[in-house]
């Protein structure tokens, strides 16, 4: 049984990298001892332009692990989804796993998401159980975005957000993430993706439509078509991303142009 990771790098600072490569070699250790046959392989993919520093950082967190490990440079960025391709589309595995580089896995995060994925065969995708860094449960899976749901998240003030509190954790499927099986309209974090690889391999990847922000929800959507999307609470991680409102201007427009795409290529829901 084989699982390939893949990481990309552009800019959440090399300290934070090395936490979540720290917490894949620990995770992968523990599935090694407690999975028969598993081999694993993690990419990390230098999207900064800082290929060296990475090779350098990856070389002294691994050490002598037993897994293979790989730093491939792009030579610039290339976008989120585009960088992980180059592993998804020329690497063969049973289970793939997108992770971000801001992401700690907890020890036994793998062992329990490829005995979950080995026992039900119809989920093609896995999404964990998220905490903030401060312990805050984060709700990584989505319905279907409407405008005025992306709208209230990332621009509303907290009186307006508490006017819209019920409508919020409607669209952040709180209520069914009590259950684990999860209906074709979620749409998973792309922060965490345990994936199928023959389903992967299927719909190709991520799309080009998107260079960053609502490439996870396409590859959800589409992913969806051919298999169960799961949430898996056994399976946990602590993220430390996420919320492009935050993030400057710059990232305000990319993210508002990956919506149009989305949009105009899986329909609009204004409300």
């Amino acid at each position: 049984m084989k699982l390939v990771i893949s990481i990309v790098y552009y800019d959440s600072g090399l300290p934070t990298l090395e936490d979540t490569l720290k917490s894949i070699v620990a995770a992968l250790d523990h599935a090694s001892d407690n999975t028969n046959d598993l081999s694993a392989k993690v990419i990390v993919v230098d999207n900064g332009g800082i290929l060296n520093q990475v090779k350098g950082l990856v070389s002294q967190v691994v050490g002598a692990s037993r897994h293979d490990w790989m730093v491939l440079g792009t030579g610039g960025n290339i976008g989120y989804g585009a960088a992980h391709n180059l592993v998804i589309l020329n690497e063969q595995s049973d289970y793939h796993l997108v992770i971000n580089p801001d992401v700690e896995v907890l020890e036994d995060a793998f062992t329990k998401a490829i005995d979950y994925m080995q026992q039900h065969l119809d989920v093609g995708l896995l999404s964990p159980y998220s905490e903030d860094p401060d312990g805050f449960k984060l709700y990584l899976c989505k319905r279907y975005p409407a405008v005025l749901d992306l709208f209230l998240r990332g621009f509303a003030p907290r009186f307006v957000k508490r006017f819209f509190a019920e409508r919020l954790q409607e669209y952040e499927m709180r209520c069914e993430l009590e259950q684990q099986a999860l209906s074709k309209e979620v749409m998973a974090s792309g922060c965490f993706m345990f994936v199928r690889h023959s389903v992967l391999d299927t719909v190709r990847g991520f799309s080009p439509d998107f260079f960053v922000y609502f490439e996870d929800f396409d590859l959800s959507i589409r992913i969806a078509k051919r298999s169960i999307i799961a949430y898996v609470p056994e399976v946990r991680i602590v993220h430390g991303g996420g919320n492009a409102s935050k993030k400057g201007l710059k990232h305000i427009i990319m993210f508002a142009k990956s919506a149009f795409v989305f949009y105009h290529k899986h329909g609009w829901r204004w409300a």
